[in-house]
């Protein structure tokens, strides 16, 4: 019985410990404190979310953003001749040919204190880099929009611009913002330095590949229950008939092969359904884990059949008694140690991935 609750606790420690960690950005710096001169202060109002595709990474998005900026970064702009809508790019958009990104004045409205502001509307599809399914499925999903400074002379190796979010969480948060299976967690806002891998042919001049971006993130959290019936469930039904199984008679052959045997490819199937509309991973998921030791039990209950079938068949028919009721100790072992690695990957499974 040790020997054998021992390699459940080896299956499990290995299991739970799988998979690469989550490699940081390590493109992206703090955001620096500069004057007021040189920020520009920006809002958001996501008014829809919708085509999330987990698989591609990616959810389209549209609503509002807005600039405010005082009168030096005016000055800058209307020397250089700089486009109102190249002051900003959305960084993490994807497929442009059917973005849309349109300011809602020609020029940007002048306010009380001399600062400026210019409100843009936005509709495109954006690529979430940052994508974590780990706990899958009942997964945290943090959706951004990560907005950029634009021009060159905005860059740290210029002027050094730097956006500033200012807005409340309620207001990033649009009403059509709803995805079918999550639940809205939160949103927030965070700015940092987009540090890039190359000056963009700027000869000699330092930081000249950073730039200044503002992120708003709206936070999604899987509904519990529903995932649980989706995906749990059907793993759990499978796990029960492999606990009942070995409760048997011994001298039953025939049928006790064949239970592991059918609930091995039960689980196979059942895993790839369930990895149907995801994409492939570098590490295990929550719900991948528990296929792996549903695995591991019935490869094991299939083993531990084969062995009492022969043991039965090789002795003599005065021992078969004695025999059945050691095959029955060792089922129960089996299903001891068998429940109790199940027990542990439910309540501990998920806070490993």
């Amino acid at each position: 019985m040790a020997g054998m609750i021992g390699l459940v606790a080896v299956a499990l420690f290995s299991i739970t410990t799988l998979g690469k960690p989550d490699a940081t950005n390590t493109q992206l710096k703090p955001a620096p404190t500069v004057p007021a001169a040189r920020q520009i202060e920006v809002g958001m109002h996501i008014r829809n979310i919708y085509n999330l595709s987990l698989k591609d990474k990616t959810f389209s998005a549209d609503g509002w953003f807005w600039l405010k900026w005082p009168e030096s970064i005016q000055q800058l702009i209307e020397s250089d001749q700089i486009p109102i809508t190249e002051l900003v790019e959305l960084e993490n958009q994807v497929e442009s040919y059917d973005a849309q990104l349109e300011p809602d004045s020609t020029e940007p409205e002048r306010l009380e204190g001399g600062r400026y502001l210019q409100t843009f509307r936005f509709s495109s599809k954006f690529y979430d880099e940052q994508q974590n399914l780990r706990s899958f499925p009942f997964e945290t999903l943090e959706l951004p929009i990560n907005l950029e400074v634009r021009p060159s002379q905005f860059s740290m190796g210029a002027r050094g611009v730097v956006l500033v979010p200012k807005l409340h969480a309620k207001e990033l948060q649009g009403h059509s913002i709803a995805l079918n299976g999550y639940s809205v967690a939160g949103a927030r806002s965070s700015s940092a330095i987009h540090s890039y891998t190359t000056t963009f042919g700027e000869e000699g001049v330092a930081n000249s590949g950073d730039y200044s971006m503002a992120t708003f993130e709206i936070s999604y959290r899987t509904n519990g229950w529903a995932a649980f019936y989706r995906y749990v469930l059907p793993w759990v039904a499978v796990m029960v008939i492999l606990l009942l199984a070995p409760n048997l008679e011994g001298n039953l052959n025939d049928l006790r092969l064949a239970i592991p045997s059918t609930a091995l490819l039960t689980l196979v199937f059942l895993q790839e359904g369930a990895h149907a509309e995801l994409p492939a991973f570098d590490y295990l998921t929550f719900l991948d884990k528990l296929y792996l030791f549903g695995y591991l039990a019935a490869t094991a209950e299939f083993w531990l059949f084969v062995w009492g079938t022969n043991l039965i068949s090789r002795a003599p028919e005065d021992q078969h008694p004695q025999v059945m009721e050691r095959i029955n100790q060792v089922d129960l072992i089996y299903q001891i140690t068998t429940l109790a690695g199940c027990l542990t990957l439910l309540l501990l499974g998920r806070g490993s991935a």
